[in-house]
């Protein structure tokens, strides 16, 4: 069977996101779990090969003879489909939904497409009325695409329920799949000097976009700073933002100095050994389709403070403390509890291991492989 899979940007900072870490994973593991499938990835004209591209899969950069602004547009509504059909493509994956129009929309190709749709997030949470003209058009125009499309996988129960919920799609249309996080500790502690980070300190995993609470966990870590902890704050967030100087001003009147670390663009032993090397992970999203970050400091053997969104409980299965992401009082109180009770922690500590190793490994990948042969069949999802 010869599948073509969506990796626009995966040189570059799309990789570090949720769908690109899913996207990703799923083409490293289909060449060792489904040696029979003929993988071409296609990238954004001029965009280099993935240096972690397994050799088996063929890497098809698509260029567009537009503005770039109308790039990705071009490039999969109207090129990919001839593309599609000089490569003999028995199935294609689209292995994200996108809001904004400068990224791919799924694409009607002459052969049959899945699509993996995260999350609703941008109807759910924010409410279409809140973005740009542009992005609600092309939101809406890409969901009407997703509906026509062979197959639809989500990655958890709640993001189905969510799906089934606001589209009216049957749930027996949809498969769920967790996402595979293969995550593990790095004990090196070079990378925490090179970033300035000084132990102790408390990891936050995010980004500027409002749902991910990034005012709010600084303000609730400006009321443990004011208490008296000796914890940093170390956030790993994106190189740029439209919400970035809200966050910047917000800093310079808590007048925390270098308590506060903003990383981004971290190399991926770097990343590992600062989630290793934290006391106490923070995750205070208000919005979430999985969750990455709290399973992969589960693999580090690092204790978690989490929303208490129903998909968190969920993925994490108890093994974490739930707070009010929109209280800073009982997260301040939550990070307290957690870094100072000897009893939770370790209970916490040795739960992560078993957590993580649930989602670790091919399993995702075979189930994934299993799907493309039902639909290059005609057959459903499930």
């Amino acid at each position: 069977m010869r599948l073509g899979i969506e990796a626009w940007g995966l040189s570059g900072a799309q990789l570090h996101t949720g769908m690109g870490q899913y996207a990703s994973h799923l083409l490293q593991q289909l060449p060792e779990v489904a040696p029979d499938l003929e993988i071409i990835a296609y990238g954004h004209a001029g965009e280099p090969r993935p240096c972690w591209l397994p050799e088996s899969v063929e890497w098809r950069p698509v260029a567009s003879p537009g503005p770039d602004k109308l790039g990705a547009l071009i490039s999969r509504a109207l090129l990919l489909p001839r593309l599609a059909r000089r490569d003999r493509l028995d199935l294609f994956h689209a292995p994200a939904v996108h809001l904004r129009p400068s990224m791919p929309p799924v694409p009607r190709l002459p052969c049959p497409t899945i699509v993996t749709l995260h999350d609703l997030i941008p109807r759910t949470f924010y409410g279409t009325s809140a973005m740009p003209l542009s992005w609600r058009l092309f939101y809406r125009w890409n969901l009407r695409r997703v509906l026509d499309a062979a197959g639809l996988i989500t990655v958890s129960r709640h993001a189905r329920d969510d799906i089934v919920r606001e589209t009216g799609l049957a749930p027996e249309r949809i498969a769920v799949i967790y996402n595979a996080v293969n995550f593990a500790p790095n004990y090196d502690r070079a990378p925490l000097h090179r970033h300035g980070i000084e132990a102790p300190y408390i990891l936050y995993a995010g980004s500027y976009e409002p749902r991910k609470n990034l005012a709010r966990a600084l303000a609730t870590y400006e009321r443990l700073a004011r208490s008296g902890t000796e914890h940093q704050l170390v956030a790993i967030v994106e190189a740029s933002s439209g919400h970035k100087a809200a966050i910047d001003a917000m800093l310079d009147g808590f007048h925390l100095g270098n308590r506060v670390r903003l990383l981004h663009s971290l190399p991926e032993a770097d990343l590992h050994a600062i989630y290793t090397h934290a006391d106490v992970l923070f995750f205070p999203s208000l919005a979430e389709g999985f969750g990455f970050p709290p399973v992969q400091a589960a693999a580090c053997s690092v204790p978690a403070v989490v929303s208490n969104l129903e998909v968190l409980q969920e993925v994490l299965d108890g093994s974490a403390m739930y707070v009010d992401p929109r209280r800073e009082d009982l997260m301040a109180d939550g990070l307290r509890q957690v870094l100072s009770d000897g009893a939770l922690r370790r209970r916490l500590k040795q739960a992560g291991p078993a957590l993580a190793q649930r989602y670790q490994g091919k399993a995702a990948a075979v189930r994934h492989a299993q799907i493309y042969r039902q639909v290059a069949k005609g057959r459903s999802v499930l």
